[in-house]
């Protein structure tokens, strides 16, 4: 009686933060042999992948997200970036990741990877003083200042032949939608 009890508390509060212990099988579950269920968290029907064995270029990291029907992580809310954070504590990430937002398009002009404008909710400080352009347009999560930072990730032609920029390769957070996630 005293573990039902127990058990329905810590529901209780992992469910009002958003954040609960669904069950893993809901994330893709080639990635969930390969990674293990450590490295998943789930917030608000969404199955969150940090991929910290990896380091790939930007499009690739992309790639890789959407071969197991996600995407890069798009914190649009303040509440999803502190749950990244938070899980990026819980597993000892301590260098930046790959997130699902760039300016290739157009430098400043940021938009998420499903194609939404970027629209500030309150904390969002990712123009961390530049340099912007050379190829800097892809962003990343980095946990030691808990800042967006743009990074290398379209570095071409004369520079990048000279090897003066290349293009960087960083963790990643993938994201994939748990359509049949239920939250008591």
């Amino acid at each position: 009686m005293l573990f039902s009890i127990i058990g329905f508390l810590v529901l209780m509060v992992s469910t009002a933060s958003g954040a609960y212990s669904a069950n893993k099988n809901s994330c893709p579950q080639n990635a969930v042999l390969y990674y293990g269920t450590e490295y998943f968290g789930i917030f608000n029907s969404t199955c969150f992948l940090f991929k910290n064995e990896d380091f790939d270029l930007y499009e690739t990291a992309q790639e890789k997200c959407q071969k197991m029907g996600g995407t890069l992580a798009m914190p649009k809310t303040k509440d999803v970036n502190d749950f990244l954070l938070q899980e990026m504590k819980r597993i000892k990430i301590t260098t930046p990741m790959w997130i699902g937002m760039n300016d290739k398009a157009e430098e400043g002009m940021y938009v998420w990877e499903d194609g939404t404008e970027v629209k500030s909710w309150g904390n969002m400080n990712f123009f961390n003083g530049g340099p912007f352009g050379d190829g800097e347009d892809c962003m990343a999560l980095n946990p030691a200042d808990k800042q967006w930072h743009d990074y290398r990730c379209s570095v071409t032609g004369f520079l990048s032949k000279m090897g003066l920029f290349k293009n960087e390769k960083l963790l990643s957070i993938c994201q994939y939608f748990i359509a049949d996630a239920k939250q008591n």
